[in-house]
């Protein structure tokens, strides 16, 4: 039987506070750093919370209380009726991180075509589809680790969130989203990810604090 250390693991951590999953996604970065797991996906689903990369422009978000965090980009809203995954990825043995956002854009986008949607790469930045943007990516790179990821709008509940600012400079109403059962969702990523970084194992949350 493979030892937990030897397989990828994911987990879905529900319904969560900003701040409590930055601990989880630290401890997890760790953890991979550390070798106690090769690869781990952590899912997320926020209260409204405004988020902003190393790229804000804080023309975007007048009168919006934001939280600072070290991915690329500008701002970006989280809330009700949106997927969040951050795989976390050790990229130290070949760190190309034009081919990481490649990869992590192809798992998005073979995602949502497994649930019925023709996603494409638009213009602009994020995944899109009919002309809205249904997705956005914001990465980082912590020593050869990858941190941060990708947020997918599965429901018209997100959208309002987006009224208030700019997110990475776009007007709110190119904002989209999927209708999608967020369990099936969370599978095909997980299966795209082993695709390209070997399989993952999903465990429930608590087990996979228990490794990190």
């Amino acid at each position: 039987m493979e030892s937990p250390s030897t397989l990828n693991q994911a987990a879905d951590f529900g319904k969560i506070e900003y701040l409590e999953s930055m601990s989880i996604m630290d401890r997890a970065i760790a953890a991979v750093r550390n070798g106690k797991i090769p690869n781990v996906a952590l899912f997320f689903h926020y209260p409204p919370v405004y988020t902003v990369g190393r790229g804000k422009k804080p023309e975007n978000y007048k009168n919006v209380e934001v939280v600072e965090v070290d991915r690329g980009g500008d701002v970006t809203y989280h809330g009700p009726g949106q997927l969040v995954c951050y795989p976390i990825i050790d990229l130290r043995s070949k760190l190309d991180v034009r081919s990481f956002v490649k990869n992590i854009e192809n798992v998005i986008i073979s995602s949502l075509h497994k649930v019925g949607y023709e996603a494409y790469i638009g213009e602009e930045p994020g995944i899109w589809v009919n002309a809205k943007k249904v997705a956005s990516i914001g990465m980082a790179i912590r020593d050869g680790i990858s941190a941060h990821g990708f947020a997918i709008n599965i429901s018209p509940e997100v959208l309002d969130g987006f009224k208030k600012i700019k997110a990475c400079g776009l007007e709110p109403d190119v904002m989209g989203y999927i209708d999608v059962d967020e369990n099936e969702l969370i599978k095909e990523i997980i299966e795209n990810l082993s695709k390209f970084y070997g399989r993952f194992n999903l465990l429930d949350k608590n087990e996979l604090l228990k490794l990190l």
